[in-house]
């Protein structure tokens, strides 16, 4: 639907398993980094977003490893909007070291408010993400 978003960061020792490698539990927390500087760069930091009323939890993810990153590799994460449905969202992960894919992913969150009732995706957050698409 939209262009990847890219953001960099590094895989920290603490975030690395007994062989070295970044242990694969980190990779979501990896797609929540791309996916809030996504919204930001698009829209508004999910801080803003939720004090407006609209939370995003997640229904679904998963990662599929490919190649292992280590310590102090630096590693690209790409982000995009897959899916805008009116109460569902789909964002689409990459995971890369130079020109070597180590995972891909997927998240999907619903859309609510702060009682946990599900409401329509606001239409300015929709535009914002759409006008994305090429």
């Amino acid at each position: 639907m939209s262009d990847y978003h890219a953001i960099r960061t590094r895989v920290r020792y603490a975030e690395t398993d007994a062989m070295g490698v970044m242990h694969h539990g980190n990779w979501p927390v990896l797609w929540e980094l791309g996916r809030t500087d996504l919204l930001r760069a698009r829209y508004k930091s999910y801080a803003t977003i939720e004090a407006e009323g609209v939370l995003f939890p997640v229904t679904d993810y998963g990662a599929r490893i490919v190649a292992p990153a280590r310590y102090d590799d630096e590693i690209e994460i790409r982000s995009r909007v897959a899916h805008l449905g009116r109460v569902k969202l789909r964002f689409e992960y990459e995971g890369w070291r130079g020109d070597t894919l180590l995972a891909t992913g997927h998240s999907e969150h619903g859309v609510i408010d702060p009682d946990w009732k599900v409401i329509r995706l606001p239409r300015a957050l929709a535009a914002a993400l759409s006008e994305e698409s090429r």
